[in-house]
């Protein structure tokens, strides 16, 4: 397989820069690039506000409005873990040492999510490429969206824009039930191709996914003093409202009316450097609310989250001034939008592909 490639040096002015400045910031703060107090604390208040809401729902003393909100609680409490605390371990963000970055990565299995398959999807496919068509697994998502413009239009399209916002808040239940599996059956990754996988990865995907279904589902239909149909409800309340989370804050990043979708030549050469290809392909939104910044796990600073995924996004947040002021210097394209801007430019750019 010929493998696609970045002609330009990661050695350009604009790179070093940003890794001489970047290095002064952490010079400043002894040098530590992972979780400190702040994140320490952020992770077990994360994990309580999880073990709690749980914990409230199957004791059968709240009553039926307590328990819908208490599971929207819950539901909410897995989109944090999956943000804040799976996403950074999966890059090795959170502790120095490997095997802590590999056990709190297998959060991602508490939630439903299989750690084995986000980690070659995402990081040696989406880092590695981003929005690269046949390279970046996370645009080749289900046909019923037409999002980049070599794929096929069918007629349907025409409406992307006003039926997937309905069909978004499915996201963690598609996630779960159904790209898990799929993921299994593609040897593509990038630039890697995978021919089977490891027998356990098979046993700890049906082994997860039979735990989560079992303490979601089946031990709440046993201790839960409810219907099973009221449960079921609930269940699926709690997915939409992650679904909800979960395409707010990831969809747009890289999916809007001017995000660029650049396209190896015929030698398979990207004409750009990985540095600067990241932040020309990625797109902030609400970058100064430390607010969104915190529940979102940085992912809404993006660029310096493609820029640095190995740093904890914790100090996201002030990189992202950093790498704004050079990229500006530089003349290098850093899209900045607010929340609803990112969104109304996602459906937009869904609307013009339509129809085009």
């Amino acid at each position: 397989m010929q493998k696609v490639k970045f002609t330009q040096s990661l050695s350009t002015p604009f790179y070093l820069e940003v890794k001489q400045k970047v290095n002064a910031y952490f010079a400043s703060r002894s040098n530590n690039r992972k979780a400190n107090a702040h994140m320490r604390s952020k992770i077990i208040l994360i994990f309580l506000i999880f073990f709690v809401s749980y914990g409230l729902l199957v004791s059968n003393v709240l009553s039926q409005t307590q328990m819908l909100f208490t599971t929207i609680l819950f539901g909410l409490s897995n989109v944090l873990i999956a943000f804040n605390v799976a996403h950074d371990a999966s890059h090795d963000a959170l502790f120095k040492k490997q095997k802590w970055n590999k056990l709190f990565s297998y959060s991602f299995n508490l939630i439903g999510v299989n750690q084995y398959i986000w980690d070659i999807k995402h990081n040696r496919s989406h880092h590695a490429f981003t929005n690269i068509e046949g390279l970046d697994m996370d645009i080749a998502q289900a046909k019923i969206a037409r999002v980049v413009e070599s794929s096929q239009r069918k007629w349907f399209h025409r409406y992307q824009h006003i039926y997937l916002p309905f069909i978004y808040p499915t996201a963690s239940l598609f996630m779960i039930f159904v790209k898990d599996f799929q993921m299994f059956a593609v040897k593509k990754y990038g630039n890697s191709v995978h021919n089977g996988h490891p027998r356990k990865e098979y046993a700890i995907l049906f082994i997860s996914k039979l735990l989560y279904i079992t303490y979601t589902l089946i031990i709440p239909m046993i201790v839960i003093n409810l219907v099973w149909w009221k449960i079921l409800v609930g269940f699926l309340i709690m997915h939409l409202i992650m679904g909800v989370f979960l395409a707010i804050i990831l969809f747009p990043a890289h999916v809007l009316d001017d995000s660029p979708f650049p396209k190896p030549d015929d030698s398979m050469e990207i004409h750009n450097s990985w540095a600067i290809h990241q932040v020309e392909t990625t797109t902030n939104f609400a970058a100064n609310s430390r607010l969104i910044t915190w529940l979102a796990g940085g992912l809404n600073t993006h660029i310096a989250h493609h820029l640095y995924p190995n740093i904890c996004h914790i100090y996201y947040y002030d990189l992202t001034k950093i790498i704004r002021e050079v990229a500006q210097k530089h003349e290098i394209s850093f899209r900045d939008k607010t929340m609803f801007g990112a969104l109304k430019s996602h459906f937009t750019y869904f609307k013009r592909l339509g129809r085009k």
